[in-house]
């Protein structure tokens, strides 16, 4: 029986003879003219059964340089991809869609830097987790300026004074749905991880702040990014994110908000760093200064970076960049990040890495171990993928011999999903994203990755001897990699 029925109607999903897959499903209305901008609204009934067979729409986005790794690593799906405004949709694979199978339920959010991305993607795909006995959720939001645009007039609007942080209500939404929906598909409501890389485990962090996601899970994983700690500091307030929403739209900059409201979503691809603000409403605050009080959802949390965050983005403006800052700073930063003509090629790859990702991670696991009295479980990824010699794949941009552990290169192992790139897969590769998966799938089935035939993980307690679960070749318990120069970005203001 694949048929589900879920709070606006009945749904035919599919069975592979392992799992059940249902995409697609709409989970608020579209949010296209006058929702545009606006929290998200309740999704409309269906009365026939609703096919859900095919993903819905990604959202309006552009695309990352097709010679880039990221690229080939993540968004070069066998599908054409097919956006439109209307995209509040998610996905769900289930085991079991009965009501009272009690599973334990992972929603994960995609990464892109709110730029990119949908719960669509191949790399995401949920089968393989779900066959372990989890019921597995994907979900797209809003990007770019439709999903985080702050501006004068929204805020006017607003019964709290607030605009941006669409993209983060959209979340907020799939996760209320997850509450009242899961337990058709097999899961239990009370037992729900709430997962992200890059920027959306940038999401989770904030979630993990705001007051009114108290309740939508009771665990969290974070992968390779934080809402805290950030390089470029605090979060806008209402009036600087404004100011740059203004600046964003440029000459649609003084255009009236009903006529921005009915022109093409296309117009809104600007190039511009827009995400999550303070806005008054959902996050009365900065969500450091919740963390740092301890007023956060006291949840147990999986935290982790891989090896060479940095390497794509190693480039050699950022080595220049590099260079303006060891001058400002002297030999504090330089005794982490030496920028002699041998070695800043390597520090910048470093430095990239730490300041975007490591060091923001790291900060995290500490604070809410900290404050939450919740156990912190903290990895690395070590494991340097089989990426194909191709043309069409730029080399790394510091010249290094490869990527090595790029950033979001563990997907493919925590989803135990290696089958959606046909690369040259090797044994190494297939056990560890074995483990990877097993240990992911432990962690939100019991709140805690340790389990029969599961590496030892110690959670992590600061200081100078903190374990840290490297997964590598082999898997082995280590301590925190860089550790001084975690310490010595620590020490400095923000931004650098």
């Amino acid at each position: 029986m694949t048929e589900v029925t879920v709070e606006t109607g009945r749904l035919s999903g599919r069975h592979d003879g392992k799992v059940f897959a249902y995409k697609g499903i709409p989970y608020a209305a579209p949010p296209v003219r006058e929702l545009r901008w606006r929290p998200p609204a309740p999704a409309a009934r269906w009365d026939d059964t609703r096919p859900a067979h095919e993903y819905g729409p990604a959202p309006i986005q552009s695309q990352p340089p097709t010679t880039s790794v990221m690229w080939h690593a993540n968004f070069a799906d066998s599908r054409a991809l097919v956006m439109s405004e209307d995209c509040l949709y998610l996905n769900v694979w289930t085991p079991e869609p009965s009501t009272g199978a009690g599973l334990a339920v992972l929603v994960f959010l995609h990464g892109g830097g709110n730029r990119f991305g949908h719960g669509g993607l191949e790399v995401h795909d949920g089968a393989a987790v779900a066959a372990r006995g989890v019921v597995v959720v994907t979900l797209n939001m809003r990007l770019g300026a439709l999903g985080f645009l702050a501006h004068p007039e929204l805020a006017a609007e607003d019964e709290h004074g607030a605009s941006g942080n669409y993209g983060l209500l959209d979340v907020l939404a799939a996760l209320e749905w997850v509450q009242r929906n899961v337990d058709r598909f097999g899961g239990d409501p009370a037992r729900v991880t709430f997962a992200g890389n890059s920027a959306g485990a940038a999401i989770v962090t904030h979630l993990m702040a705001a007051g009114a996601s108290r309740g939508l899970f009771q665990a969290a994983i974070g992968q390779s990014s934080s809402g805290i700690h950030r390089a470029e500091g605090r979060m806008p307030s209402q009036p600087e994110a404004q100011e740059r929403g203004i600046a964003a739209l440029g000459p649609l900059g003084g255009v009236p908000l009903d006529r921005l409201r009915h022109l093409p979503p296309v117009t809104f691809l600007v190039d511009a760093p827009l995400g999550v603000v303070v806005d008054g409403r959902l996050l009365r605050q900065d969500s450091e200064d919740v963390f740092e009080l301890g007023h956060q959802l006291p949840v147990p949390l999986l935290l982790g970076t891989v090896t060479d965050e940095g390497s794509p983005y190693a480039t050699a403006a950022a080595a220049d960049d590099l260079r303006r800052k060891v001058a400002a700073h002297g030999d504090v930063l330089a005794a982490s990040y030496p920028v002699d003509d041998a070695s800043v090629r390597a520090s910048a790859r470093a430095f990239v890495g730490e300041t975007r990702f490591v060091h923001p991670v790291w900060r995290w696991a500490r604070t809410h171990a900290a404050t939450s009295g919740a156990p912190v479980w903290l990895y690395r990824f070590d494991h340097r993928p089989p990426l194909p010699s191709a043309p069409e794949l730029a080399p790394p941009p510091d010249g290094g011999e490869s990527y090595g552990a790029f950033h979001t290169s563990e997907l493919p192992y925590t989803a135990d999903n290696l089958g959606f790139r046909p690369w040259d897969w090797r044994p190494a590769d297939h056990e560890l994203a074995r483990i990877m998966g097993d240990t992911w799938a432990q962690f939100v089935a019991a709140h805690d990755p340790n389990g029969p035939g599961l590496p030892d993980w110690p959670r992590f307690r600061d200081g100078a001897d903190a374990s840290v679960l490297v997964f590598g070749d082999p898997v082995r318990v280590g301590g925190v990699h860089r550790l001084g120069a975690l310490e010595t970005l620590r020490s400095l203001p923000r931004p650098l």
